[in-house]
């Protein structure tokens, strides 16, 4: 049973690392900067690299081109407009290179590994790992925290469409921008304070609220984060190893 749930979850880790490389080369196709405008020139948006705006900036006639009420809307359609060009260039980019055939050879692998296909009939070799100072619990202790590390990996798919969202404000909190993760959900400006700024005042608000919606962010992301991975799930296989190597001296 132990050995079993061992080489689950290093079927999964294995699984886990081969799908981390390709997101990895995945992102590095991705344009480091990216800029669109709405359609009436009001607004524009420069995305980073993670694809979250990196900087907000109206027009020093943004009131000729839109009315207060709608400068908000021409935040959000900016943004959209730089996320298209983002989009069109990785595209492009992805398609010189070799990723098709590399996904196509990931969805290969996946099942023979998780479903009992002919690779199942070899499972991974156990890595060398320092076993020294490992000190295993009982091993139903072990067993029943694996259980439930491999339950949390199950729910992720579930939780992803739980999606982390953080508003940030600025100082007189007349401005609001809602983000997620490589996106910007949502800008709030209000408009009968809007109607009396010029584009500096305008451009110091939407930075100050970029701003604190990025710290936001990275705060919610990090607690989220917090879970049966990274440390926890190591110690686990190095417990679960450990009882391996010595199966009777741990169930006694």
């Amino acid at each position: 049973m132990t050995d079993d749930l061992v080489r689950e979850m290093l079927q999964f880790q294995q699984h886990a690392q081969q799908l981390q490389q390709l997101m990895s080369d995945m992102r590095h196709h991705m344009p480091r900067r990216s800029e669109g405008t709405d359609a009436q020139g009001a607004v524009t948006v420069q995305l980073g690299a993670d694809g979250l705006p990196e900087a907000i900036k109206v027009a020093s006639d943004w009131q000729r081109r839109q009315a207060p009420e709608m400068i908000g809307s021409a935040v959000v359609e900016a943004f959209g407009s730089a996320m298209s060009d983002r989009m069109e260039r990785w595209s492009r980019a992805v398609q010189q290179s070799d990723w098709e055939a590399r996904t196509e050879q990931f969805d290969r692998d996946v099942p023979a590994t998780f479903t009992g296909g002919a690779a199942a009939a070899s499972p991974p070799q156990m890595p060398e790992r320092d076993l020294r100072y490992v000190l295993p619990r009982p091993l139903d202790e072990v067993a029943e925290d694996m259980l439930s590390a491999l339950d949390s990996v199950d729910a992720l798919d579930a939780d992803s469409s739980d999606r982390v969202e953080a508003t940030g404000l600025s100082s007189g909190r007349k401005v609001a921008l809602t983000v997620t993760k490589g996106a910007l959900l949502s800008c709030e400006i209000d408009p009968q304070w809007a109607s009396a700024q010029s584009s500096v005042r305008m451009n110091q608000a939407l930075a100050e609220a970029l701003k604190s919606a990025h710290a936001k962010l990275r705060e919610a992301e990090a607690a989220r984060e917090s879970g049966p991975t990274g440390p926890h799930l190591d110690g686990l296989f190095d417990e679960a190893l450990a009882i391996l190597k010595n199966p009777q001296h741990y169930a006694d």
